[in-house]
């Protein structure tokens, strides 16, 4: 069956979703976010468009972004998914396939600011939610590009966000406070049948009879950098991008800090 088509209204900002495979935990380790991070601000050489929110979770990742050319999404997120694939397959020592399945789209009309603010807020509150952090700063996340009003060299501000006062500080106060209102709501345990619980004895044990070691793909495309996957390196500019992001969104004195990770 063929898949449905996307609807991708021109002028829309869209809010993107993207999963590690199997839901595993293959983006925890920071330095493989800062890889995610390098290839987020290469892509705008690719394709254009704004970044307007970005979170970086264990398992997923959240991004609000509007393309110039609304047509140009499905490109721009294949370019992403296919480039970041290769990196952190080699990064990581690993192969085949890095992210589930297709990435998860939702539009937003450029007026309907309520929304624009409810997604902004959402993806940003994805760590506190988590309970990763006590508070919403966190250096994968840009929500200090807009509570500090610096920038972090890969996104910039919604023009709904810039409509909150007359002056910036005062769309940072508000937002702010429309931040710290948030609530958030458990999602319902999934349920598990007999079926599920027959495959998943059947896994664990398939898996306990495997080699453990990592296997790299001989046949993987090569790609147009090179770094060396025992030393756990990567390019020095994928590093400065980083840096440069977390130095406006991490954690500093004062800010709730870590609470489990």
């Amino acid at each position: 069956m063929a898949r449905a088509k996307r609807l991708l209204p021109a002028g829309c900002s869209f809010h993107i979703t993207l999963r590690c495979n199997s839901r595993q935990f293959l983006i925890a380790k920071a330095l493989r976010r800062d890889v995610l991070l390098a290839v987020l601000a290469k892509a705008k050489q690719k394709v254009p468009h704004r970044l307007y929110a970005v979170c970086l979770m264990a398992n997923h990742l959240h991004l609000l972004l509007r393309p110039d050319d609304a047509s140009e999404l499905p490109k721009l997120m294949h370019w992403i998914g296919w480039y970041s694939a290769m990196a952190l397959n080699r990064l990581s020592g690993r192969c085949g396939h890095f992210w589930e399945a297709r990435y998860y789209a939702t539009a937003i009309a450029p007026k309907d600011h309520r929304r624009v603010l409810n997604t902004l807020r959402y993806i940003h509150a994805n760590p506190k939610a988590a309970g990763i952090r006590k508070g919403f700063y966190d250096p994968y996340s840009n929500y200090g590009h807009y509570g500090r009003l610096e920038c972090d060299g890969i996104s910039e501000w919604h023009p709904s966000f810039l409509q909150l006062a007359s002056s910036l500080k005062g769309c940072s106060r508000r937002y702010e406070r429309f931040c710290e209102r948030y609530r958030h709501h458990a999602k319902a345990g999934a349920k598990c049948h007999w079926g599920s619980r027959i495959l998943k004895r059947f896994v664990q044990s398939s898996r306990s009879n495997r080699s453990k070691r990592k296997r790299i793909s001989p046949g993987q495309q090569q790609l147009p950098f090179a770094f060396d996957v025992r030393l756990n390196q990567i390019p020095e500019e994928w590093h400065q991008v980083a840096v440069r992001f977390s130095k406006p969104n991490g954690i500093r004195d004062g800010d709730q800090t870590l609470r489990l990770w």
